[in-house]
């Protein structure tokens, strides 16, 4: 993926196939179409625009979809672009992205009223822990790394390449397993390791303009003119 990555052009048939599922007429389908439409991952268009902040945030505006359920009745400063969002998905069996060989089954993706790219976000619930490090090593060899602030905490990481800055976050959690009826509980229950995944890519252009514009972006985000 390079700046010229064409946001609308890679979810425009993903959207369009959620719109016909989304209103199909399930009453009429056998067992085996209704199967396949549950088990298809649905994605979703929303406009994005900038909001004034009215002192609820350290910056004067935010950036937000104008459907949301906080700014449907609020009249927005200026319209910004789009957001892409993948609202159901199977863990266990989608792919929309890889990187570095690790497989993402959703991604969050924006782009500006010009179409071009403003960010990414991607994230992924993984019991393999190698997968982490798959996405740590190439992210360490290929870009250059960044300073965070100190009360970032130290499960984000940062780099930076001429366009664009990444940050990944980790979250190691653990889940045990649930018994169903009838199954034997005598037995001690196992317990899976499990490393939630965030991986954020913004487009340094993105990052200046809300800097000049000043909306509200995480404190990790170094400012797009450093």
């Amino acid at each position: 993926m390079d700046k010229t990555f064409n946001v609308s052009r890679f979810y425009e048939p993903k959207i369009k196939r959620s719109e016909e599922l989304l209103h199909a007429d399930v009453k009429n389908m056998d067992k085996k179409r209704l199967k396949e439409i549950f088990e298809t991952a649905i994605f979703k268009k929303d406009t994005l625009a900038i909001f004034n902040s009215e002192g609820s945030l350290p910056t004067a505006f935010y950036l937000e979809s104008t459907g949301g359920w906080g700014t449907r009745k609020l009249k927005p400063v200026k319209n910004f672009g789009y957001r892409y969002t993948t609202v159901s998905y199977n863990e266990e069996k989608d792919t929309i992205a890889l990187f570095n060989g690790v497989s993402f089954p959703a991604l969050t993706m924006a782009e500006d009223q010009g179409g071009k790219f403003a960010y990414l976000n991607a994230m992924k619930s993984s019991k393999n822990k190698d997968d982490f490090d798959k996405i740590h090593r190439y992210l360490q060899k290929n870009y250059t790394a960044l300073k965070l602030q100190n009360d970032v905490g130290g499960s984000i990481e940062g780099w930076e390449s001429e366009d664009f800055y990444y940050f990944l976050l980790k979250k190691n959690r653990r889940e045990e397993q649930i018994f169903s009826f009838g199954e034997d509980e005598d037995n001690e229950p196992a317990i899976t390791e499990i490393v939630d995944i965030r991986l954020e890519i913004y487009g340094k252009m993105y990052i200046q303009t809300m800097r000049k514009e000043h909306v509200y972006l995480p404190d990790y985000i170094p400012n797009g003119n450093e």
